[in-house]
Formats: structure tokens, C-alpha cells, sequence
């Protein structure tokens, strides 16, 4: 076998790999406005979900599609989840540099976690679905209340590369990119099966609830 032929295993791997890390990549760069945050984040799970059901997208253009079709519905929630998120980093400044009773420190990393969970739920369920903000809301609820473990674990794995970079500041940028890569296509891969599982149960007669982009079917 040749493993540097086009459609060896190895070079597919390789090529889907290639795929995250640009997805990753573009999701930092479209992140720096805050506003379109969300957007990028929808953006980059539309397109790595279908590159785990093996739809192969042009990744640069399906992320693109995403996010024009996701940037009006998802500016509001990214303002607050921007705030929100500077808050808690304010508390966690606070906490770390003064001495603060164990309570407190318990009671915001509750609240920390089940924050960075419920956005962790939340951009999914917009890029998988044409639905109202305040119904995705309620589906990220539920997907995170349903796989609390999963999800917690899957925000510790997020959090720890940038603990790490801490300590090996050099290679902070790598360690943080490749990590996020890896994980990209891992959480693929968990929301394709929980979304497949959700509709399955809620559409036995096979109907397809799926949001296309503009990229396949427009956006209503």
C-alpha cells in the first residue's frame, strides 16, 4: 500500500486533521470581534460535525456559510456570554491573588463550571438547528443536564491546555492549538451522536430536522 497515495487511510487522516486545525484557526481569528464569538463557535461545530458524518465540506466554506447564516441570532447571547465570562475572571483574579473562605471558592467554581457547560451546549445546538434562541436555551439545558459528566469533562479537557501553558509559556500557542484540535474532532463526534440519538427519539418516522446553511439548503 502506498501510504502517501490521496485516499490512503494515512492521508486522510492527515487531511482531516488539516481540516479541524484550519477550523480551529479561523474560529480564533473570527472570535476577536467578541460579538461574533458565537457565531465562529457555531461556525466551526456546523462544519466539524459534518466533517465526522464524512459529508467532506470545503471547510473554509462551509465554516464561512455558518457564520453568516448564524451572525444575527448569536450576536445577543455572545454579548452576554462575553460579560459573563469577564465577570467570572474578575472573581477568579480576585479569588487567586486574596484569601477568600472555601465556601466562596466552592460556590464559583460551581457556577464557573455549569457556565462554561451550558456554552459549551449551547453554540452546537444553534449550528445543528434553525430554532429560536430561547428554545436552543432550553436544548443546551437539557443536552447538558442529560451528559453532565461528558460535558464537565469535556470543559476540564478545554481548560487544562491553557493551565498547562502557564508553565510552558513558549509553547503555550502550540499546546493550546493542537489540544483544541484534537478536541474539536472528539466533540464532533459527541454531539452527531447525541443530536442523531435526540432525533431518533423525537422524529421515529426519519424525518431530517438538520439546519443547512446556505451552503446546501438556505437558511429560512
Amino acid at each position: 500500500m502506498n501510504f502517501l497515495a490521496f485516499d490512503s487511510p494515512v492521508m486522510q487522516a492527515i487531511n482531516k486533521a488539516t481540516d479541524y486545525l484550519i477550523l480551529n484557526i479561523l474560529w480564533i481569528i473570527c472570535s476577536i470581534p467578541l460579538f461574533t464569538a458565537g457565531a465562529a463557535m457555531s461556525a466551526k461545530y456546523y462544519a466539524g460535525m459534518k466533517l465526522y458524518k464524512g459529508h467532506e465540506p470545503v471547510v473554509i466554506k462551509a465554516f464561512f456559510s455558518s457564520f453568516r447564516s448564524n451572525l444575527k441570532q448569536t450576536i445577543v447571547p455572545s454579548v452576554f456570554i462575553t460579560a459573563g465570562t469577564g465577570l467570572l475572571f474578575i472573581d477568579w483574579y480576585y479569588v487567586i491573588g486574596n484569601p477568600t473562605s472555601a465556601a466562596y471558592r466552592i460556590v464559583l467554581f460551581v457556577m464557573s463550571a455549569l457556565f462554561l457547560m451550558f456554552v459549551f451546549c449551547f453554540f452546537p445546538v444553534i449550528a445543528r438547528y434553525q430554532i429560536k434562541t430561547a428554545e436552543a436555551v432550553k436544548a443546551a439545558l437539557g443536552l447538558m443536564a442529560s451528559r453532565l459528566f461528558r460535558v464537565f469533562l469535556a470543559i476540564a479537557l478545554f481548560v487544562l491546555p491553557f493551565i498547562i501553558g502557564i508553565w510552558y509559556f513558549k509553547w503555550a500557542w502550540l499546546i493550546c492549538l493542537f489540544s483544541q484540535t484534537v478536541m474539536l474532532y472528539y466533540n464532533s463526534g459527541f454531539f452527531v451522536k447525541e443530536f442523531d440519538r435526540l432525533e431518533a427519539r423525537l422524529f421515529p418516522e426519519g424525518q431530517d430536522k438538520e439546519k443547512e446553511s446556505s451552503e446546501g439548503n438556505p437558511k429560512k
